[in-house]
């Protein structure tokens, strides 16, 4: 691989609100380092860069998920180059292909419904009335939280009504109103086809050896949205079972940073020798 030239897409500022960013960054560098170690000449650019900084890249690895820069990937697609992801795999994360997508791969996850933000249908909102003090979530239906109020535990039909109407107001379309999952969460990355997963419960510490269920279902999410380097959020049930909440491209996997580091950089030196 000496001398093969990279280049790495960094996150918009948008998508990494607060401290974020700093996170998200991280872990592309981290991945360019672990790249150099094998003689690949790696750059790591911003969303907005313009076709000509790739030029001669045999493989482009990217975090961003802004309109312009999806059709950036989808161009350099079309000129033969090889991408981790494409812009249809980071499109897969977004709430409204989430859903029916993990659905149709017959993933467990809590009922969910699509509505429109500004208008939502009112069979799903009967539906949130009927969790009772259970309540419900309004999740805006594209990119993952940017923002206070994108995720939202609401109780009854006018607190829904509300957020989704707050949601409207920012331009934001369509939304997922889904179950709310009573268990244990547990937050997740991995690399697929490395044996690299690390999980870590809401307010724990790193689990030392994961159950072979959290790893099936979270491979499976990853395989029915065309992820290869992913994390999310499952829901472990009273009865140990894990539903998936949600999975996401290139996660800034700040808790464990250097391994997986190592572990994207293996992923794409696999994918430079294919």
């Amino acid at each position: 691989m000496s001398g093969a030239r990279v280049v790495g897409i960094a996150r918009e500022s948008l998508y990494s609100p607060g401290d974020f960013e700093a996170a998200d960054r991280g872990i592309l560098e981290a991945t360019g380092r672990a790249l150099t170690e094998h003689g690949v000449e790696v750059e790591i650019v911003e969303a907005d860069a313009p076709l000509a900084a790739f030029e001669g890249a045999r493989l482009v690895f990217a975090m961003c998920q802004g309109p312009a820069a999806l059709e950036t990937l989808r161009a350099l697609v079309r000129a033969g180059h090889t991408l981790v992801h494409e812009a249809e795999a980071i499109e897969a994360c977004h709430r409204v292909q989430l859903v029916p997508k993990l659905a149709e791969a017959d993933l467990p996850r809590p009922e969910a419904h699509l509505v429109t933000s500004g208008a939502p249908e009112p069979e799903p909102l009967a539906w949130v009335d009927a969790q009772g003090d259970t309540g419900a979530w309004v999740k805006r239906g594209d990119v993952h939280a940017t923002q206070e109020g994108d995720v939202r535990r609401v109780r009854g039909v006018d607190e829904a009504r509300k957020a989704l109407g707050e949601l409207a107001a920012r331009g934001v379309e369509l939304a997922v109103l889904e179950a709310h999952a009573p268990g244990r969460t547990v937050k997740f990355y991995a690399v697929r086809g490395t044996g690299f997963f690390r999980a870590y419960p809401e307010g724990g510490i790193e689990v030392n050896d994961p159950p072979q269920a959290w790893r099936d279902v979270a491979d499976r999410a990853a395989e029915a949205l065309g992820l290869s380097v992913y994390g999310g959020d499952v829901v472990v049930d009273a009865s140990g079972n894990a539903l998936v909440v949600d999975v996401n491209d290139w996660p800034s996997f700040s808790r464990c940073r250097e391994a997986a580091a190592q572990a994207i950089a293996g992923h794409l030196l696999e994918r430079l020798r294919g």
